[in-house]
């Protein structure tokens, strides 16, 4: 009967100290204005989701969904210069998403750590992430990005491109301003000119995809285990050079409008 009344015991304090904990459980949506000029932001944050879009505004705008454990502490973000640097910094048990509207010229720097990362209208970006999807949008610069793992999904670039994978899938489509290097290690690869340029793409695990306008192209396939299907014309003095190479998996490149 003892033993009894001291599982009942500890039952009523267990529940009552999540009881408690739960109570702690708070959720603040800020808003806040930079009035200064920003040029770059820089991602720093371990595990925040980011959105970030441009507008012909001079000042930036930086929305905030901290979630926290009774207390909040810091805002999570810091300005220096004209760089804003996202840091998910909001004391502790503390989780901190953003949705930023920055100038049109910014660019985006950094490592975005685990969360999800959306980037429209940038004119550059250069950045890392660990774990989460990442789509970018109407980048009128280059990109260079560097995933452990998560899809990448890419629409109008206008600026070199070269993308690291250790897995997720990558499609990037409407290219149309230089180079495309495009690298994963599992994970398929899709690929699609606007405009004539190189591509290099390469796999380990992969079907590759790549969709070209049609012209004279210096092109080179490898696959190990998998089909070539190759629909447009290979020219050994062609201006532009496709190299699409996969340990396992499908190739296929094909004509565009």
């Amino acid at each position: 009967m003892a033993d009894a009344r001291q599982v009942g015991a500890l039952l009523v304090v267990t529940g009552a100290a999540l009881a408690i904990w739960s109570f702690g459980d708070r959720e603040a949506n800020t808003e806040h204005e930079v009035t200064s000029k920003i040029s770059v932001v820089d991602l720093d944050s371990p595990n925040a989701d980011v959105t970030i879009q441009v507008a012909d505004v001079d000042k930036t705008t930086i929305k905030a969904k901290q979630t926290y454990w009774m207390v909040k502490h810091g805002d999570a973000y810091s300005v220096e210069g004209g760089t804003l640097r996202i840091n998910g910094n909001c004391g502790w048990k503390c989780q901190a998403d953003f949705v930023v509207t920055v100038p049109r010229g910014t660019t985006v720097t950094g490592d975005n750590g685990t969360g999800d990362l959306s980037l429209t209208g940038v004119s550059g970006v250069d950045a890392r992430s660990r774990s989460g999807d990442v789509q970018l949008r109407d980048v009128s610069g280059d990109v260079k990005l560097d995933v452990t793992s998560g899809d990448v999904s890419l629409d109008r670039v206008a600026g070199k491109l070269d993308i690291r994978a250790t897995s997720g899938d990558i499609s990037a489509t409407h290219l149309s301003g230089g180079a495309v290097n495009v690298k994963t290690t599992s994970g398929d690869l899709q690929v699609e000119l606007d405009q004539a340029n190189d591509v290099t793409a390469e796999g380990t695990s992969s079907e590759i995809r790549i969709v070209a306008p049609a012209g004279s192209y210096r092109i080179h396939t490898d696959t190990s285990s998998g089909d070539v299907n190759n629909g447009l014309t290979n020219d050994p003095s062609g201006r532009n050079k496709i190299d699409a190479s996969t340990s396992s998996g499908d190739i296929a490149l094909a004509a565009g409008s």
